[in-house]
């Protein structure tokens, strides 16, 4: 059974609740909330501008009659470029690549433009570097994505697929000649040019796995220190400062949807005797038993009424303690503190003095609409001295 009613779940809001804003039915093609993907689009766009701007030097070629299949070849080539440039953007920045392990298709991306500097090389006379500058600035873009395996891979099957181009292009009596021996030149070339961006692809993917890992370290020893300063060190319970924070963000939700929240003061009864009478390890241990006591209830009890925003718990200091129940007013947040009140009753603490009956006063405000933290506070303060002031013991609603 719930403790306090269940709250309903319509909100009061403006005309931006009943009109909620229309969806962007054209993005931006570099996205702006999604990093990773930011980065693949930008690497495909620069992809895209080298292919562009290698058209300078292939209609050279072709001018000269170095490339034999001439403008209307190149014409081609260029379009199966563009096409097939244009195919993996639309990929990539539909999102549909994230299911791939190489969500940026880099292998199968430089498989595809090294093909491309073959199928050129096959139509070249004189003018290998050309076939070389495709090699050379394709194989480049894997730097930042190939492993040192698949980098290997990759260089010894573009070296052979070279290789084998030069195997069909000339005859066996041809292979004496100086055109061909300049032709093994440009295989040694592109040999120890991949081989050594392989090596350079290895050192980049292990600093990246390490600033990956410094990365996660730094993440979550900042995640830890955030804890840290938002805990009490005595009771392990939310401090001041966290409540002050959560206090004010539960501020401006009322605010902006017109819902309901109450704050309660609890203060343990006659603790300053404890301490006197037993010590202060003795109070400590009453501090958090009843800090754990309390926060036990919570966990059991539906105090809130909602699934979406917990009921926050504190030590605001000393012996007094804050706990604000969203989406509850007065009378429901009261008989929240009734049932916990009925709760330490139950049984005794048990302390290194023995066993202690514990009891707690409380005072209980409800939000009122413009109210700042401040004056709900002051107005729950004032409550629980009128709790006090009738004997303990007791809950007492502001006003």
């Amino acid at each position: 059974m719930s403790v306090c009613p269940q709250a309903p779940v319509t909100r009061a809001g403006g005309p931006s609740d009943e009109f909620p804003p229309a969806p962007n039915v054209f993005p931006s093609l570099i996205p702006r909330d999604n990093h990773p993907l930011a980065v693949r689009v930008k690497r495909q766009l620069m992809g895209f501008m080298s292919y562009l701007m290698f058209l300078i030097p292939l209609a050279y070629a072709v001018e000269n009659g170095w490339l034999r299949f001439g403008y209307h070849g190149l014409g081609i080539f260029a379009s199966i470029a563009i096409a097939l440039n244009v195919g993996f953007l639309v990929l990539l920045r539909s999102g549909w690549t994230a299911r791939f392990t190489d969500p940026s298709m880099m292998m199968l991306q430089v498989s595809v433009a090294g093909l491309m500097a073959l199928a050129v090389g096959w139509y070249v006379d004189g003018a290998t570097v050309i076939v070389l500058m495709l090699f050379f600035t394709a194989y480049f873009f894997g730097i930042f994505s190939f492993t040192t395996r698949e980098y290997f891979v990759l260089s010894a099957a573009g070296v052979i697929g070279f290789v084998l181009l030069l195997v069909a292009k000339y005859a066996p009596g041809e292979r004496s000649s100086d055109a061909f021996r300049l032709e093994v030149l440009h295989v040694i070339i592109l040999a120890i040019v991949l081989a050594w961006m392989s090596l350079l692809g290895s050192y980049i993917a292990r600093l990246r796995s390490q600033l990956a890992q410094r990365k996660d370290a730094l993440a979550n020893a900042l995640a830890r220190l955030k804890e840290l300063a938002s805990r009490d060190e005595l009771t392990g319970l939310h401090n001041r400062r966290h409540l002050m924070e959560t206090l004010e963000a539960q501020h401006e939700r009322s605010a902006r949807h017109g819902e309901p929240f109450s704050l309660c003061m609890l203060d343990l009864d006659h603790f300053k005797a404890i301490n006197d009478t037993h010590g202060h390890a003795v109070g400590d241990e009453v501090l958090r038993g009843f800090s754990e006591r309390i926060r036990a209830h919570l966990r059991r009890l539906d105090v809130v009424g909602r699934a979406d925003n917990d009921s926050t718990f504190g030590r605001y200091g000393g012996e007094e303690f804050l706990l604000l129940l969203p989406y509850a007013n007065a009378a429901a947040a009261g008989q929240c503190i009734l049932r916990l009140r009925a709760a330490m009753h139950v049984d005794p603490f048990q302390t290194s003095a023995g066993a202690l009956v514990l009891t707690f006063s409380a005072g209980v405000a409800e939000h009122r609409t413009g109210e700042g933290s401040a004056n709900l506070i002051s107005r729950a303060d004032a409550a629980l001295y009128v709790a006090k002031d009738g004997g303990r013991d007791r809950v007492q609603l502001a006003d």
